[in-house]
């Protein structure tokens, strides 16, 4: 290569140009990828200012998981529609990770808030709370009479996971069931949904906004039977005459076996009530 006037830029000036180090340079030289002009007579390296607008096409690239191969491909011997169509390419791949990622956040986001909210009920008791503007995803369950146990709905818990693994619209957790309102008054404790929440906003495709933000609600844990947690949400219905509007909300938060096999939970149950 022959030295011109637009080869001024040493490699500590175009390393400090660029905000990288000489041994990422000296690397992207050995491989091809960013070739500087070597001074036959003092081994020096220079680099241009064209090669500034390259190192950064390459730092793109590189972060958006091409390989070195790839980027040398498409920097060296490359047409422009190839280079448009890999960049697109990318660009559907990485916009892809963004809504798993901000489907992940709003999962923790959604998780932290149940939590935080058990701090505030501990006491088991049923409350009235008004909560965020959560959405909901629910798949049927297909036999709804014989679903009294999680066991009962494994395989309709497999169609939720699996009708809501490629959505943009919500992550599969926390996940949980429902309760028909007319079985939960006739004692009747059968699951009729599988259910996701979140706390993003509902596309009304997959994910739907709750009849109410208005909630009658409980925690309940391995301290005591669940069926003592629907006795007090009854009577309380019952005793301050709540006016219902939903299903029985019952999300799963922790439930773990330790090493000896004691088995810790905690759910979150909720409906959705009318305002008095």
């Amino acid at each position: 290569m022959e030295r011109n006037n637009e080869y001024t830029l040493t490699t500590g000036q175009f390393a400090k140009l660029c905000k990288t180090t000489r041994d990422t340079l000296r690397y992207y030289q050995e491989v091809g990828l960013l070739i500087p002009y070597s001074d036959p007579n003092t081994g020096y390296h220079y680099y241009s200012m064209g090669q500034v607008s390259s190192f950064y096409i390459i730092s793109i690239f590189k972060q958006s998981d091409c390989s070195i191969q790839e980027i040398k491909g498409l920097m060296n011997n490359c047409s422009k529609e190839k280079l448009k169509e890999t960049t697109n390419n990318k660009l559907i791949s990485m916009k892809n990770e963004m809504r798993s990622i901000r489907n992940k956040m709003a999962s923790l986001q959604t998780a932290l808030w149940l939590l935080e909210s058990f701090d505030e009920h501990k006491n088991l008791e049923p409350f009235v709370d008004v909560i965020p503007h959560i959405s909901i995803a629910k798949t049927a369950i297909a036999n709804k009479e014989n679903a009294y146990h999680s066991v009962d709905v494994a395989m309709d818990l497999l169609k939720h996971l699996d009708f809501l693994s490629n959505s943009d619209s919500i992550s599969v957790l926390p996940t949980g069931s429902t309760i028909s309102y007319e079985d939960f008054l006739n004692q009747k404790y059968v699951y009729n949904n599988i259910i996701s929440i979140s706390l993003k906003r509902a596309d009304n495709k997959i994910t739907f906004p709750l009849p109410s933000y208005d909630i009658l609600g409980c925690y309940q844990d391995h301290s005591e039977s669940i069926e003592v947690t629907y006795a007090k949400l009854r009577k309380y219905i019952s005793d301050n005459k709540i006016k219902v509007c939903s299903d029985l909300h019952i999300i799963s938060l922790i439930n773990l076996y330790d090493a000896s096999m004691k088995h810790t939970y905690f759910k979150y149950l909720f409906f959705c009530i009318e305002k008095n």
